[in-house]
């Protein structure tokens, strides 16, 4: 038994079976605590859709407190202002009923001075590469929208995605950055509604998938790996113990 246990391939077996089982432990840990944000964030996300709609003096007076905003992203707040038609830009890679199209992204300004991007919802591809897609104008007068509060940065939305046309129809792309004079505020707005019909979405940008995902269940495999490992080792051992007798 001792050679079983304290021979240098038993030893470097052993060594390797507890440092498989750390790493499985840990892999398992990573995954459950994945599952537990992702739970407690689509329980935040299925709360604040059901609460009433922020009126704009409500929603003006969180829009500089980051801690306001998270506590209540995905909430629909009410707000009047200003569309900037020429900041505007299409994002590609967006489908609806498998259909390929471009989500149209439009800086607003509110009669309270916050600029900030408006995700207007799905717009359907033009019928080759070289058309660009039919995207409604939006005016510069005055208009109310209601919208779903996002806190999480445009860079963050856009992940994945890839600048497009922009929605004059030019080739050149168009790039967000200081040289443009370009200050927004670290929250966007799904458009659900606008006063003006032209302007409420047919196809606004939907909800997160509100589901836990597989992390609990990665959780659970990572846990069966570890078990494994050691169960291997048990059995290698006991191999051992019998070709020594």
């Amino acid at each position: 038994m001792r050679r079983a246990l304290l021979s240098p391939i038993a030893i470097g077996l052993s060594l390797l079976t507890l440092l498989t089982i750390a790493g499985c432990a840990k892999a398992g840990f990573w995954q459950y605590h994945r599952g537990v944000v992702r739970h407690e964030a689509n329980s935040q996300v299925k709360a604040n859709i059901a609460l009433p709609v922020l009126t704009e003096s409500e929603f003006n007076s969180i829009v500089n407190d980051s801690t306001a905003l998270q506590k209540n992203q995905w909430r629909t707040v009410s707000v009047t202002g200003t569309f900037i038609p020429e900041h505007e830009l299409l994002l590609r890679n967006r489908y609806v009923e498998g259909k390929y199209g471009f989500g149209v992204i439009t800086l607003f300004k509110s009669n309270a001075g916050q600029s900030f991007w408006v995700d207007r919802g799905w717009i359907q591809a033009g019928k080759d590469a070289k058309t660009p897609p039919n995207v409604e104008r939006t005016s510069t007068g005055q208009i109310e929208i209601s919208a779903r509060l996002r806190t999480n940065d445009l860079n963050n939305r856009v992940k994945g995605s890839f600048f497009a046309l922009p929605s004059n129809g030019k080739t050149e792309l168009q790039k967000w950055d200081s040289s443009q004079s370009v200050k927004t505020a670290d929250f966007s707005l799904d458009l659900m509604q606008a006063s003006n019909p032209l302007l409420t979405p047919q196809f606004p940008n939907p909800l997160p998938e509100l589901t836990d995902g597989p992390h609990f269940a990665y959780a659970l495999q990572w846990l069966l790996f570890a078990f494994l490992a050691l169960f291997g080792r048990i059995l290698i051992f006991r191999e051992e113990l019998r070709s020594n007798k």
